[in-house]
């Protein structure tokens, strides 16, 4: 029994290193800045609308928030840390995973409580208006959680996801999350019903796959390792997805689909894109809407500077922020050139390499450009349209993509 316990501690302990390592990656000092400073904006507009915000915005902010913190819980997966193999090698331990698979719901289940504190103290100025909160529903709330872990487990250890399952899991951690800052008699019995209906399906996915009867007549404790060991493929494999559009990463073996939402924007072929000089310009137009994730390397950046400016509505700080993410862009994009320099295509065609780093140079100033206009327009319909701030706003957009083509013309 400690052999299967000490295999799967193991390969915890390296999912867990894995994670850290690349955490420090995404989380670099640039990012850090940026999302405290989103956050410092977050909170003084947050406070702000709290004190004029009509009864209407609150519940549809806090039903908007529930929702999405309900589809969280319901969307997170379970760590079972099998693989392939052990349908062979692990076999003869079957009986004793039951022991790995308490450890996992139980840290599956700490994880959720945890965020669940987060999210109660973030809605706690909103419902403190709206409504109270009940210790009764915060208790039968984490009933709630230990229970959608526990049938999320037997589903994948024992049996196929249930789509009606799935919904109702929903239905009951939504309405459950409700009930806690909203007391209300209706909604504690809705509650009720909800776990007895979350525990009967608990009972019946594990009276119809959980376990088998021998010649014996006595039930064998039974786990379906290849459908468990393929959820957690795909479970890393969404990761490394995720983390993909932060740094690169090893994604071989992942299925990854192809951007067709970014067709529209890809150059046509034509016969013009044929020739020799600008044969690379397509190829690096390629590369970066569908290859690569450069693309959303920008559009996060876009993000939080959109962030910014929707929190401040000041052109100061909107020009100060356009200029931040032209320079936190351009010294991520031209690193570039080499990693896809590395790739074979790039070598094949008989193009001369300053017709290839002229290519790449047309690329970047279109994309910051491109990118930098459209935060200035969006900074200008959230002004006052005053002729100054649009001239701060033009100028900082001038500035940034001067700042951006002193490191392009680095690019060698």
């Amino acid at each position: 029994m400690s052999n299967i316990e000490n295999i799967f501690a193991n390969r915890r302990k390296k999912e867990q290193e894995l994670k850290l390592t690349y955490s420090k990656y995404i989380f670099n000092s640039h990012l850090i800045m940026f999302l405290i400073i989103v956050l410092g904006a977050t909170m003084i507009n947050y406070s702000k609308w709290i004190a004029i915000a009509s009864q209407f915005e609150l519940y549809s902010v806090f039903i908007a928030a529930t929702l999405a913190f309900s589809y969280y819980l319901i969307s997170t997966k379970v760590k079972t840390y099998i693989k392939e193999a052990d349908a062979v090698f692990l076999l003869p331990l079957e009986k004793y995973y039951k022991n790995v698979g308490k450890k996992t719901i139980i840290n599956t289940t700490v994880v959720h409580v945890i965020a669940f504190v987060i999210f109660y103290f973030s809605v706690k100025p909103i419902t403190s208006i709206i409504g109270t909160v009940d210790r009764i529903a915060i208790c039968l709330l984490i009933m709630v959680i230990l229970l959608n872990n526990l049938l999320k487990y037997f589903q994948i250890i024992h049996y196929k996801e249930l789509i009606w399952v799935k919904i109702l899991q929903f239905i009951v951690v939504f309405i459950q999350i409700i009930s806690v800052f909203i007391v209300n008699t209706y909604i504690l019995i809705t509650d009720l019903v909800g776990i007895i209906a979350l525990s009967y399906s608990t009972y019946y996915i594990l009276k119809n796959a959980g376990n088998v009867r021998n010649a014996d007549d006595k039930e064998k404790f039974v786990v379906k390792w290849n459908e468990a060991a393929e959820y957690d493929k795909h479970r890393m494999e969404s990761y490394f997805k995720f983390v993909n559009m932060f740094v690169d990463v090893p994604l071989s073996g992942v299925k990854v689909a192809r951007r067709k939402y970014f067709d529209a924007i890809l150059p046509k072929l034509t016969k013009d894109k044929f020739t020799k000089e600008n044969s690379f310009n397509y190829y690096y137009y390629r590369v970066f809407l569908r290859q690569e994730n450069t693309v959303f390397l920008a559009l996060r950046l876009m993000l939080l500077v959109g962030l910014i400016i929707f929190s401040f509505k000041n052109p100061y700080v909107s020009a100060v922020a356009i200029i931040s993410y032209s320079y936190l862009t351009i010294i991520q994009l031209v690193p570039l050139y080499k990693q896809m320099s590395n790739n074979i295509w790039h070598s094949i065609l008989p193009v001369d390499e300053s017709i290839k780093i002229g290519s790449f140079k047309k690329l970047l100033m279109v994309v910051m450009l491109t990118t930098t206009i459209m935060l200035a327009i969006f900074a200008i319909l959230f002004s006052n349209f005053e002729v100054m701030t649009i001239v701060i706003i033009i100028a900082s957009v001038v500035l940034a993509n001067i700042i951006a083509k002193i490191f392009i013309e680095k690019v060698k």
